[in-house]
């Protein structure tokens, strides 16, 4: 038999610590066993894995923490080097700085070189599945899924569809947009871990007739899925207020369209009513949390409980480039702070979850990777402790393991990704 047997402190969650208070697994003598295939066999105490797996190749990572691989949610590959711009609010941000980030991917050689470096971006930090906001132009887009294909990296991504509300060199015509679509739906057709997304930016920037489009397309292919903007500023409400004064909110433009479906992810969601959530939750769809975005642009705090209460699915992304890092893991960290402002108080399991498991099946795809369950995707990546001195010393000070996790969520970065795998296939690492 061949395959492989990792070993170091096992963490993942084998259920939704929200509804049980038993989802997070800890082994601290651990070992995760990988099948020649890239799926995962079992995991369990060092000692039984290896007995049952004796002739297996081995990996011992030591005290570090072997992790599901972490699902980013939301984040825009143009933005890419756009990071830490200025701007008074959303819109005078993208009116300032964003756009002309944009505009400069129609170089093709740039573009390539970008797509690169943002899915080996993604891949050191831990991520294994990533939904992302793609360019305004093809050859970008090819690029950018060229590049998760040949690195493993599992990808959702879409081309930012966009007729007004900016520069008129990433304005696309309903049928010029059209035919890019169907471009990169053809070219993720028999690739397994690439999937295409229907991306109309938000309905600031998208005619009544790039919207129809976008219903158009996400019924006549059922497998895309479909992402856009909602609920993030009070001046974007106000301007979509305007836009769409037949509309009673920002949810029902959307839906006008038929743009909400099980298969839709809504980034941000801060300012939303209750009566929308209700309309949310009928219709299955997922919400994306982005908190460092989020406080960055000064747009609000995300209403976690609220979603919760209403049973919505919600992962977190890293929103680059209104977040300023490539890290899921520090954005767990990050909607702690976001939830304490607001009187919940997330544990370690909860922050684990909305990183890995939860946004999955934010993604629909729980049944594939999120957790080391048998027969998974073994998506994992190694978090080494050891890298950081004062890191070492706070973990040794902490009562118990569960007590260490939350402190890492807390304090580890991405300089403690020690390698990070991929189907079973290692994508990047140090060692």
């Amino acid at each position: 038999m061949t395959g492989i047997v990792h070993l170091g402190i096992v963490a993942h969650l084998r259920g939704d610590p929200f509804r049980s208070a038993s989802a997070l697994e800890i082994i601290e003598d651990g070992a995760l066993w990988v099948d020649g295939t890239g799926r995962i066999v079992k995991t369990g105490p060092r000692a039984a894995i290896l007995a049952e797996a004796d002739a297996i190749e081995r990996v011992n990572h030591g005290s570090a923490w072997l992790l599901p691989g972490l699902v980013d949610a939301h984040v825009h590959f143009p933005q890419f080097y756009a990071t830490a711009s200025y701007g008074r609010d959303l819109l005078d941000w993208l009116e300032r700085s964003i756009f002309p980030a944009e505009i400069a991917l129609a170089d093709e050689v740039l573009a390539t070189e970008v797509a690169e470096r943002f899915v080996a971006r993604l891949l050191a930090a831990g991520t294994a599945t990533a939904m992302v906001f793609g360019s305004q132009f093809l050859p970008a887009n090819l690029a950018l899924f060229e590049a998760a294909e040949s690195a493993g990296l599992r990808l959702i991504a879409g081309m930012t569809m966009m007729d007004r509300g900016g520069p008129e060199a990433l304005l696309k015509s309903p049928g010029e947009a059209r035919e890019q679509c169907l471009a990169l739906l053809d070219y993720c057709r028999g690739r397994p871990r690439l999937h295409y997304a229907i991306t109309p930016r938000f309905a600031l920037s998208c005619s009544e007739a790039m919207l129809e489009l976008c219903g158009d397309l996400l019924r006549e292919y059922p497998e895309a899925y479909l992402q856009t903007h909602i609920n993030e500023s009070q001046g974007e409400l106000d301007a979509v207020a305007r836009l769409f004064p037949q509309e009673a909110d920002y949810l029902a433009v959307y839906e006008r369209f038929g743009l909400v479906t099980p298969r839709t992810v809504l980034a941000h969601d801060i300012h939303v009513s209750d009566g929308q959530l209700a309309r949310m939750a009928h219709a299955g769809c997922a919400v994306c949390h982005c908190p460092s975005s989020n406080f960055y642009l000064g747009s609000g705090l995300f209403p976690l409980a609220r979603h919760l209460r209403h049973r919505i699915p919600v992962a977190l992304g890293t929103d680059i480039g209104a977040g300023t890092h490539g890290s899921i893991w520090r954005e767990a960290g990050e909607s702690y702070k976001v939830q304490q402002l607001q009187g919940l108080t997330l544990d370690a399991a909860q922050l684990l979850y909305l990183a890995t498991l939860g946004g999955a099946a934010a993604l629909r795809l729980d049944h594939e990777t999120g957790n080391f369950a048998p027969g998974k995707s073994a998506d994992l990546f190694v978090l080494d402790p050891g890298a950081s001195p004062y890191l070492s010393e706070r973990l040794r000070r902490c009562e118990c393991l569960e007590d260490q996790l939350f402190c890492l969520l807390h304090l580890a970065g991405e300089a403690e990704v020690a390698a990070s795998w991929v189907g079973g296939v290692r994508a990047c690492g140090r060692v």
